[in-house]
């Protein structure tokens, strides 16, 4: 139970700091915190990718991400896309573009993109 409950805590502390860090980047860069966007809006964000989903071959070529920046997510689709090269779990980028809502979830369609390295 104790290992359990300790495991836990140091995955939400983990969640809870790596959240704070994205967010305080995201203030300094200036950017449009995600919990703040609206449909139709036009927007800059900063975030790191939680997820990227590639479709099978044999498939119309779709390329999806989740953005996260400590504030909300939002996704991202790249449609006659199969690869970005680069983007990848983890990996800090910038997006601009204007928000939609597609099945009740905030995206950004085609968005322009940039991939931020480490600024260590």
């Amino acid at each position: 139970f104790w290992q359990r409950l300790t495991a836990r805590m140091n995955a939400s502390s983990r969640d809870s700091i790596e959240a704070s860090d994205v967010d305080r980047t995201r203030a300094k860069r200036g950017r449009t915190p995600i919990s703040d966007v609206s449909d139709r809006q036009k927007v800059l964000l900063f975030g790191t990718l939680q997820s990227v989903t590639y479709h099978p071959a044999g498939q119309m070529p779709l390329l999806e991400a989740k953005l996260y920046d400590g504030t909300g997510s939002i996704d991202l689709r790249w449609p006659g896309r199969s690869d970005i090269p680069g983007f990848h779990v983890g990996r800090h980028v910038e997006v601009e573009g204007t928000v939609g809502i597609q099945a009740g979830h905030f995206v950004i369609v085609n968005p322009l993109y940039r991939i931020v390295v480490s600024e260590h």
